[in-house]
């Protein structure tokens, strides 16, 4: 399937007055993407609503102060047809937010006063809890007294009675010691002419110094008390401020939801920008339409706008695929692999959309690296149990489980047990040649596939000498197939042929004489660039087919785990035999399903999508109802 292929550039041709309406009924569609090219500049040089756009800005900005404060606004019935916003009713609008943030201001000052209030309280409640143990007055604490050197601070409850007896060499002394955890608080007294010396022994000691406040006057239940007092006081004044809010909100929230509902009607027109052109009382829009969607769009316009208009639609010019906005798979099964498509990249216009194979390879690979029923089962359970969670990741849960619940009853293992069904097809752990050469050809195949869609992609992109030359081209597929056929028959001891030896002598001179007359570096230089190159084509192949045969050796992989589980449990009772079982079943599904995942996203992405995808398209971002635009 060709990416965007449906999607159709449109102009529609209306009066200038019927712009902001056309723009809405658009966004409600979701079915038009805005194309800011000025193509009609000569004929229509203004670009209309810059004025409307800078004071819906502005209207904005008083509407977020609001809610800020206010908090957030409830929601708006999706279903409700939207009116639609005039110039008036925007100046009016302005205003009327202006106004309204000019009453709620204070209470964004108060609240913000209040915050750092209770911001300080709090801290003054941490350091009084320091103190806490002690029945003295704090001032007294405060930097000593006359020649006296008092410190306050913590210490390692172990280093104590070391301090102590340090201390008592200084001519100093622990007047105080509280707390029973592994940090003590002290208070220690000495003269202040021996401060340099203490300075020393402290540190030695991991001496931590407590800070107190220059407010804390009194003993520490007396401030406690005096904090508390002023909590409450804050709590009140705080209480007051949200009832005031809460007054103006219940006595005019119905207006600031109209306010705000007017806004986001107009948004879409605002987000037209250079789209829209205008001279006079005539306007154009640009931009581009499914083609699917186009009979709905021209319906709906003719439902909303009061004036004739002209929608004219044609394909995209060749100069333009780059710039063809591309839908992009955004519900049901195929969801969750768009998404993991779109972590590579999106598809260029008129590209092979690979969301589709992607979905069928990843699930067929998953399931043969990581074929069991019981585990499979227990994949899509998971999905089904989280499936509000994971939302349409659910999906590849379920058809990754059944992938791998498929190829379990291939290789007829239910939870590692290999005796409970008989295989429709093998055991791995039976013929691993075997398994290896059927990840080789399912490598072979998947390759061949991936250059035949590049082969394709670039011809329709008219890049004709990267379809015949390029990696994953005509060219370097003909010599694969060659090598691949020397090597085969090579192995069954047939000889390499010669007409395989023939093909790869002709299609390397080919290869490497385009190498060449494509460089125009030095001569050197040239020689360096057309070996290399050259040596990049066949290692890519070589080293792509051998990357396949993970697939066999997780395969085998799983099983060996699983045996490793069931040969630890029968060393344990009957009790600790379940237990392993249990746990190393799901130790299994875990840690080795996520590293099957991984392996697999890893061939998608490198020896798949490297090979033939361009992923440089432009994601279909249509216009939509709300505020989900941007200025």
């Amino acid at each position: 399937m060709r990416a965007g292929s449906d999607m159709r550039h449109v102009t529609l041709k209306l009066m200038r007055e019927d712009l902001p309406r056309a723009s809405l009924a658009l966004a409600e569609l979701a079915a038009f993407a805005p194309d800011e090219r000025p193509l009609l500049e000569s004929e229509l040089p203004e670009i209309p609503g810059k004025t409307f756009r800078a004071r819906m800005r502005r209207a904005w900005g008083h509407l977020d102060r609001l809610t800020s404060v206010l908090g957030e606004l409830p929601k708006a019935d999706p279903k409700l047809s939207l009116p639609l916003l005039s110039r008036e009713q925007l100046v009016e609008i302005d205003q009327w937010l202006a106004d309204a943030w000019k009453h709620c201001g204070p209470c964004e000052e108060g609240l913000h006063r209040l915050e750092d209030e209770f911001r300080e309280l709090r801290h003054l409640e941490q350091s009084l809890n320091d103190f806490a143990d002690l029945d003295v007055d704090l001032s007294r604490l405060q930097g000593g007294q006359g020649l006296l050197d008092i410190r306050i601070g913590s210490i390692p409850a172990d280093n104590l009675s070391r301090l102590r007896d340090v201390l008592a060499l200084s001519n100093h002394m622990i007047l105080n010691v509280s707390g029973d955890t592994e940090t003590l608080r002290v208070v220690i007294a000495g003269g202040r002419a021996d401060a340099a010396e203490l300075d020393s022994v402290l540190l030695a000691a991991a001496y931590q110094p407590l800070s107190i406040p220059d407010s804390f006057d009194d003993n520490p239940d007396a401030l406690r008390a005096e904090l508390l007092e002023r909590r409450q006081r804050l709590e009140q004044e705080l209480a007051q401020w949200h009832s005031r809010m809460q007054d103006w909100l219940d006595e005019n929230g119905s207006q600031l939801l109209q306010a705000r509902q007017l806004l986001e009607s107009a948004e879409p027109y605002v987000h037209l920008h250079g789209a829209a052109r205008s001279r006079g009382a005539l306007a154009a829009l640009q931009g581009w339409i499914p083609g699917s969607r186009l009979a709905a769009v021209e319906t709906k316009l003719k439902e909303e706008l009061k004036h004739p208009f002209v929608l004219e639609a044609r394909r995209p010019r060749t100069d333009e695929t780059y710039l063809v906005p591309v839908p992009v798979q955004n519900k049901g099964i195929m969801h969750p692999f768009s998404v993991l498509v779109q972590q590579y990249g999106v598809p260029r216009f008129g590209e092979f959309d690979p969301t589709m194979l992607f979905a069928v390879t990843f699930a067929g690979m998953f399931g043969m690296m990581f074929g069991d029923v019981g585990h499979g089962a227990v994949i899509v359970l998971t999905g089904l149990v989280l499936r509000r969670r994971l939302r349409s990741f659910s999906y590849l849960f379920g058809l990754a489980g059944a992938s791998a619940m498929m190829f379990g009853w291939l290789y007829g293992s239910v939870f590692g047990v290999e005796h409970w069904l008989q295989p429709l097809w093998i055991a791995p752990m039976s013929d691993p040649i075997y398994m290896l050469t059927v990840a080789l050809g399912w490598g072979v195949a998947f390759l061949t596939l991936g250059s035949a869609i590049a082969i394709i992609n670039r011809l329709l992109s008219g890049d004709q000498a990267g379809a015949f030359f390029g990696p994953g081209g005509v060219l370097p597929l003909i010599l694969y197939f060659a090598l691949l056929g020397g090597l085969i028959n090579l192995a069954q001891g047939q000889g390499f042929p010669m007409v395989a030896t023939a093909v790869i002598i002709l299609s390397l001179t080919v290869l490497i004489g385009y190498q060449w007359q494509s460089s125009d570096a030095p001569y050197g230089e040239r020689i360096m660039i057309t070996i290399i190159e050259t040596y990049e084509i066949i290692n890519g192949y070589a080293t792509s087919s051998l990357s396949f045969l993970r697939v066999a050796a997780f395969s085998l992989n799983h099983v060996a785990l699983s045996l490793a589980v069931f040969t630890l449990a029968d060393t344990m009772g009957t009790v600790g035999h379940w237990v392993v079982i249990i746990l190393g079943n799901l130790f299994v599904i875990v840690l080795e399903g996520f590293i099957v995942a991984i392996q697999t996203l890893r061939l998608e992405y490198y020896e798949g999508f490297s090979r033939y995808f361009y992923g440089d398209g432009k994601p279909f971002q249509p216009l939509r109802v709300g505020r989900t635009q941007t200025y």
